[in-house]
């Protein structure tokens, strides 16, 4: 097998003028920039199957997935045919740095093309390797291999004179296919050559075979040669072991501990958290398999890891009830396999693939092996990415990260009692980028695991916890709270489990003031010792000095020893609290009391800690998870059992703002009248997330909405029956003061009546082309009021009383066209409006009189231009709207006002103009006003019909009429440079609105 890097080339030498090059420089120049290619390709990219190479045997019709790879015109032997084995072109890398695509041979043995998509191979014989591959042995031994071969490569080999009887029809092992694993191999050996071997007597050197064959075998025989062959695939090896080890691992996630109206013993909360408390052994059995394949010691002090995590979960520890720690253990410990788990398949890349790996082939899997999104495909070689090419070279390293952490954790894990923290964290993030939790040792090998990314740039000190002796010594990390937490959106609270609830209430409020941090923070109750609907007993209390001083005695001696059990501590003082507080309902006479001594009792604004019992909480709120602290803008619930066995036994959050139901009820609203049509208004409420309800003389009605929890009050709910009654509200069923009152909208119709122009007449002085329009109002008009707003430029007219009828006169320009969009508002006694906007109205200026006064019509004959017209019968009439336009006939005896005639004779004007060709003739009429008003009388539309008719009458008119082909005619708008038309009219030429220039 001619391998190449197995021994690398990492030097060559320069030629130099007149040098003897010998056969070793050269080849020595040549290996050097083949292993650098080769290394490129292998350290730089990657290895193993790129893309493409897929398979499927063709049967009877051409399958979908190959539909689109058939071969293109020209080319041969890619045709799909019926069975054969069909595998699409693709590309791979070998770990000795070949790079495969299927090849089709050229026009010479040492050329080949590439330029395809498919190809089929019909037929198949027995491979023997002569090069003796190791890959390919077991001992020695080669596995049974089988070549496959195209028509046109069959046809080609029998030619050359292989024995037709060694092959075979892939058809005939069609029933076994699906158990043949399709193998891409690299047939690479020197074909040494003798000198004198060739007629020139040259030594043209050593031939470099490179043959790609495309194999058959077996798949036990490859999962044999996997595991037993006298050459190890390391890296398939490796990673097959990854993917099977994902299929192994169960499907494991933590159960929520999810709270009910039931729960009203210390027994039954924490029966709930021991019920969330599954799939230990599964996960046990999971974690197992990922230390075995990553080689992580699980060093538990002697016990197995199943062993282990039931003593950690088991919930039957003495002392302090931590047993909601030991479930965020427990949901820890899942966070950090479900890591693992998802980490396991993003381990392809390899920094230095091992070079004798695949070094001369690459296997593809079964034949007809669907290449799925997702799907794995067993004995495929994928691709091991280069670390340049990819993100995921560190996977590795996180893996075995986050598995020693999970040891850690569970060696770790502590019951710990101290003073009440709060501690910046995240909410929905990877653990490793979470505040480490109290219940854990925070020692120096938990740091170095807790997170990737600090432990990678050693900084694994910069961590924040509960616990801060390990931790960086920055101020901004022993006291975090002090600094910017604009990146943190949770705030781990801790050290309050086992302390009196009042105590931890105090503690946390106290630490929330001092840091400014935004959230809520209450007591739930289990149990009151009450009957539902009765009141608590009265008992008499007595107050003993004496006891109070054994009670201070206690105390002072738990801190002057340093005793271990604060909690002992913190339940004797909640005790001395509870006496002090009875003193400020004590009576103290004033005789006889020594002199300077003052009684100053509580301030009776100070309540004392109120409480809600859970199930009655539960009925109002839903929503409470346990997750170890609380989120900005959140509330944590500390719940107890009962005021004599007050020690707070879990903590519960909420993700907004939460208030007792005792807490004092408050609505507001920013205005207390509005108008049934009025966009709904926000109301501000206490608490923020109260339930608001409306009501108009104690009937509830559907006026409130939610929406991205805010309430609103949305006029367009009431019914009209409640319109002008005082609406009253409630919040969590608690009268507030703020009212409303909802008016109707005023209810008219508006509609566009007649349209009449101001120009009826044609006086001397009708050039005025505006409208008068009526707009029509009905109704009831009892406490209205009208605002018009015509749309044209007009004053708006304000609070006008309403008619019936309103007439306005629009201003416009004659024969243009405008759009007017009026708009009514109408306005009731109550400040309501309707804004009526009426359909556009469309108004066009019809006075046509001034705009034809002045046009002028030139008709002429160019003598330049229209060579050849000699003749005595041109003679026509100019006529607009059919009316004769030009006056007073300027030759008197003789018909027509336009005359082109040009032979002398009695038709011939001799109207020439100056600096024209003689025989040019020259007509110009202007209109006057009187002829304007004759033509616009005749028009309905504005527009006004010109036309050139022969003057003559029908019996002297030449057979080939007045030749109107030679009447050039420009027609110019008064004043006007450019005219609007120019041409050789015939009969009716142009229909014209003379204000605008707008033809038909």
């Amino acid at each position: 097998m001619n391998t190449k890097l197995d021994n690398v080339t990492t030097q060559y030498r320069k030629f130099n003028d007149n040098q003897a090059l010998t056969e070793g420089q050269l080849n020595e120049f040549i290996d050097y920039f083949e292993d650098q290619d080769r290394l490129s390709r292998t350290r730089l990219s990657g290895v193993g199957v790129v893309c493409g190479f897929q398979s499927e045997y063709v049967e009877l019709e051409i399958s979908p997935a190959l539909a689109e790879k058939t071969a293109r015109p020209g080319d041969k032997d890619l045709e799909i045919s019926f069975d054969t084995i069909a595998i699409t072109q693709g590309a791979g890398v070998t770990t000795d740095g070949d790079l495969i695509t299927l090849r089709q041979a050229g026009s010479k043995n040492s050329e080949v093309t590439i330029d395809f998509q498919v190809k089929n191979y019909r037929y198949y014989r027995n491979y023997i390797d002569v090069v003796g591959y190791e890959h390919f042995r077991i001992g020695g031994q080669q596995i049974p291999l089988l070549e496959l071969f195209t028509t046109q490569e069959y046809t080609k080999l029998v030619n050359e004179g292989a024995n037709a009887g060694d092959f075979k029809q892939v058809m005939d092992i069609r029933s076994s296919l699906n158990d043949k694993i399709v193998i891409l191999y690299l047939e690479s050996y020197s074909n040494d050559e003798n000198p004198c071997q060739d007629a020139d007597c040259d030594n043209n050197g050593a031939e470099q075979v490179s043959n790609l064959k495309v194999l058959l075998a077996d798949s036990a025989s490859v999962s044999e040669l996997i595991a037993k062959g006298d050459a190890k695939d390391a890296i398939y090896k490796q990673h097959n072991t990854y993917e099977k080890l994902f299929d192994s691992l169960p499907n494991i996630q933590a159960k929520r501990v999810i709270l009910d109206t039931e729960v009203k013993t210390a027994l039954q909360l924490k029966t709930k958290f021991k019920e969330s408390i599954t799939a230990v052994a599964d996960l046990s059995q999971g974690f197992d398999s990922i230390a075995d394949t990553f080689n992580v010691s699980v060093n538990l002090g002697g016990q197995t890891l199943i062993d282990k995590l039931n003593s950690l979960l088991s919930m039957t520890t003495t002392g302090l009830e931590d047993y909601q720690y030991r479930y965020d253990l427990l949901k820890d410990l899942i966070d950090t396999y479900n890591e693992i788990k998802d980490l396991i398949l993003h381990l392809n890349a390899e920094c230095c693939p091992d070079i004798t790996s695949f070094p001369k082939h690459l296997m593809l899997g079964p034949v007809g092996a669907k290449q799925e999104l997702g799907q794995y495909i067993p004995l495929r070689h994928g691709f091991y990415n280069s670390p340049v090419t990819t993100n995921d070279d560190e996977n590795y390293e996180r893996v075995v990260m986050l598995a020693n952490r999970f040891v850690q954790k569970i060696n770790g894990f502590q019951t710990y009692i101290g003073r009440i923290k709060i501690t910046p964290s995240n909410l929905n993030v990877r653990l490793g980028n979470k505040a480490i939790p109290y219940y854990y040792n925070v020692d120096q090998p938990l740091l170095a695991q807790w997170n990737f990314e600090k432990a990678k740039t050693d900084r694994a000190a910069y961590n924040l916890s509960y616990h801060t002796t390990n931790l960086a010594g920055e101020d901004f990390i022993q006291n975090p709270l002090n600094y910017n937490i604009d990146n943190n959106d949770f705030y781990r609270i801790e050290g309050h489990l086992g302390m009196p609830y009042k105590t931890a209430l105090q503690n946390i409020n106290d630490l929330k003031t001092q840091y400014g941090l935004a959230f809520d923070v209450i007591a739930l109750v289990l149990d009151k010792g009450e009957k539902p609907g009765s009141e608590p007993p009265v008992r008499e209390k007595t107050v003993s000095i004496d006891e109070l001083r054994k009670q201070l005695v206690s105390i002072s001696s738990d801190v002057s020893n340093r005793t271990f059990n604060s909690q002992n501590t913190l339940l004797n003082i909640s005790k001395l609290d509870e006496q002090l507080r009875l003193l400020n309902q004590a009576e103290f006479s004033k005789e006889g009391s020594p002199e300077g001594i003052t009684v100053v009792k509580q301030d009776p604004k100070k309540d004392d800690v109120v409480s809600e019992l859970l199930s009655e909480f539960l009925e109002r709120k839903s929503g409470l998870e346990h997750r170890g602290g609380v989120e900005p803008g959140g509330t944590i619930a500390l719940v107890y059992y009962s005021e004599a066995d007050n020690q707070v036994l879990a903590d519960f959050s909420l993700p907004y703002l939460c208030c007792s139901k005792k807490d004092p009820a408050f609505l507001s609203l920013p205005s207390s009248k509005l108008c049934q049509k009025d966009a709904p208004i926000a109301m501000t409420i206490v608490p923020t997330d109260g339930q608001v309800k409306a009501f108009v003389n104690g009937t509830q009605i559907p006026a409130v909405t939610q929406s991205g929890g805010q309430s609103f009050f949305d006029p367009g709910l009431v019914n009209a029956t409640y319109f002008g009654q005082t609406i009253t509200f409630t919040v969590d069923d608690d009268p507030v003061e703020a009212q409303m009152v909802v008016y109707a909208q005023p209810n008219v119709s508006v509609t566009t009546g007649t349209v009449s122009y101001d120009a009826p007449t044609m006086d001397e002085n009708a050039n005025n082309p505006d409208a008068t329009v009526e707009f029509n109002v009905a109704g009831d008009f009892t406490g209205l009021t009208f605002t018009w707003n015509f749309d044209d430029g007009t004053p708006i007219q304000h609070n006008e009383a309403p008619a019936n009828k309103k007439i306005h006169v629009y201003k416009l320009v004659a024969g243009q066209e405008k759009t007017f969009n009026p708009i009514l508002t109408v306005t009731n006694a109550n400040g309501c409006s309707t804004v009526y906007k009426l359909a556009p109205l469309k108004l066009k200026g019809q006075s046509t009189i001034a705009c034809l006064s002045g046009m002028r019509v030139v008709i002429q004959y160019r003598d330049d231009v229209d060579q050849g017209h000699v003749c005595n019968d041109a003679t026509f009439n100019l006529k607009g709207n059919g009316l004769v336009i030009g006056g007073i006939n300027p030759y008197p005896g003789f018909v027509g006002n336009i005359h082109l005639s040009n032979t002398g004779g009695n038709q011939d004007r001799g109207n020439h103009k100056p600096g024209t060709p003689a025989l040019s003739r020259y007509n110009e009429i202007t209109i006057t006003q009187a002829e304007a008003k004759q033509m616009a009388s005749q028009s309905l539309d504005g527009f006004v019909e010109f036309s050139l008719e022969c003057a003559l009458p029908p019996s002297n008119r030449p057979p080939t009429g007045c030749h109107q082909d030679v009447a050039y005619t420009e027609i110019f708008l008064a004043n006007a440079i450019v005219p609007i038309y120019k041409g050789y009219p015939n009969g009716n030429f142009l229909k014209i609105n003379p204000c605008t220039g707008v033809t038909k």
